[in-house]
């Protein structure tokens, strides 16, 4: 939390009748705070610069002292060895810097199998933070179309293999090995393979890949974006220059 906050501090005695200014400060120094020693390591550059032209000449920026516990801690973690391989898979981070972010493209389905041959308007969501999917009809008012929650719900969308789809639970995020098989009181041993051997890859839909005018299939149905909103116009200036 806050350790002091925010107002005017006294200097230490004999001069607790004045005020700290910017005059005090400066990188590699120690501030006296209520008795308490603080050393000044460093700033940012933003600080940097209004000291410049202060006319303030900065000090090289100091160590940062080491901490006993966690140089202890990296020392016993260093002399581990696990005894089956360890993969890590980490997703917390995507989740926590796109977590209600999504992207809206206005899509288009020529359904060729419709009885009037009339196209169908969608929705389609990018969700940031997992890279899933989900896709809404728009059905007009008095249309005798019969209203659906969703066209398609929320999933990592497959791009179409020509070789067709893959078996449930033949594309996994992990593979294990088979250690011993049925030959020890009739009982498996499993550990985790860093190698992957025999998984299937699978490549899926990214933010990379939707784009206005890009033709998306969707389970075999051809789906066209025609436009989207401004904050997923945004985005795509910002990360990718279009």
């Amino acid at each position: 939390g806050t350790i002091v906050r925010r107002h005017r501090i006294p200097l230490p005695p004999p001069q607790e009748d004045q005020f700290y200014t910017i005059d005090h400060f400066n990188i590699n120094i120690e501030v006296i705070l209520y008795a308490r020693i603080y050393k000044i390591i460093d700033c940012d550059q933003f600080t940097k610069n209004f000291l410049r032209k202060m006319g303030v000449r900065l000090n090289p920026p100091a160590g940062r002292p080491d901490d006993p516990y966690t140089k202890q801690r990296q020392k016993i973690l260093d002399s581990m060895k696990p005894l089956r391989p360890y993969e890590r898979i980490d997703t917390l981070k995507q989740f926590l810097e796109h977590d209600g972010h999504v992207l809206r493209f206005f899509c288009v389905w020529d359904d060729p199998e419709s009885m009037f041959h009339d196209p169908r308007e969608l929705v389609l969501h990018y969700y940031l933070s997992d890279d899933t999917i989900d896709i809404k009809e728009i059905i007009p008012v008095n249309s005798g179309r019969d209203a659906v929650p969703l066209f398609l719900r929320r999933d990592k969308l497959p791009k179409y293999a020509p070789t067709g789809l893959y078996q449930p639970g033949a594309v996994t995020s992990r593979t294990v090995l088979n250690v011993f098989g049925k030959s020890v009181g009739n009982r498996g041993r499993y550990i985790l393979d860093n190698r992957k051997t025999g998984a299937v890859h699978q490549e899926f839909y990214r933010d990379s890949d939707l784009k206005i005018g890009a033709v998306i299939n969707v389970w075999g149905r051809k789906i066209i974006l025609c436009d989207c909103d401004e904050f997923t116009k945004e985005y795509y200036r910002t990360k990718y220059g279009i």
